[in-house]
């Protein structure tokens, strides 16, 4: 397996693992890396059969997986949690909708988000993030947003599953690609796909975050103007 690693700014990385075997497709799946003083966080550890990419792509940047203090999950599907296993003294945390998926002996380890509000959360121990419930895909999904970096991290919400990089970037502020997701949630919007309403109840839900990256589970990282790449989707989903 091949990967990608970028600098989004300093202190805060993507890696993307080039996977030709889970799906019937080629994909990147993500994961992000948070340094700051004593503390690593990792957000999402990619799937079990990623660990040895995840050990080599983690030390290019000066870290081994003990290292690593948090784990923070966007949400409870194996491509995102099975890797966690190699950060053996890390606090790890889902939400607790999604905890029940995470499969034994692992889920022991991972304690549930504690609750700040209706819709948003916080990771004991980590500060300057904020966590919100985004309503689709599982049903404990979580965006995750670093105020210091200005990435927000929204897991499988929305990502670019199977797509190509643009240009071979995994870190972008093509207009191509933010004009391409509107129009794909005005489709949805006129297809009135089941869901679509929690979707859109989740994405207002990110209209507030000043955000400089839109990182997601699967694929290339969008930067630029966020805050209003997100309100331009929000607007082309209410446009039907």
């Amino acid at each position: 397996m091949n990967y990608l690693c970028t600098e989004l700014v300093p202190g805060a990385y993507v890696i993307a693992i080039e996977d030709k075997e889970t799906w019937d497709v080629m994909s990147y799946t993500n994961l992000y890396v948070l340094r700051r003083g004593d503390q690593i966080i990792l957000i999402d550890a990619g799937a079990k059969n990623y660990q040895p990419v995840i050990v080599k792509a983690l030390a290019e940047i000066g870290i081994t997986p003990e290292m690593v203090t948090h784990v923070l999950l966007t949400h409870g599907h194996h491509d995102h949690w099975e890797g966690a296993a190699l950060c053996k003294k890390a606090a790890k945390y889902v939400h607790s909708a999604d905890r029940p998926m995470v499969a034994p002996p692992l889920k022991a380890e991972f304690a549930a988000y504690s609750k700040t509000g209706p819709f948003t959360f916080a990771a004991p121990g980590v500060g300057d993030v904020e966590i919100v419930l985004v309503n689709t895909h599982s049903p404990g999904s979580v965006a995750i947003y670093d105020v210091i970096s200005q990435a927000l991290f929204v897991g499988d919400f929305f990502c670019y599953w199977g797509e190509d990089l643009p240009a071979g970037q995994l870190v972008t502020d093509s207009e191509a690609i933010k004009q391409g997701s509107c129009q794909y949630v005005a489709g949805q919007a006129v297809l009135e796909e089941p869901g679509f309403d929690k979707f859109m109840q989740g994405l207002s839900r990110l209209l507030t975050f000043k955000a400089e990256f839109f990182c997601t589970g699967h694929g290339v990282v969008v930067r630029g103007e966020i805050q209003q790449f997100l309100t331009n989707m929000w607007q082309a989903g209410k446009s039907k």
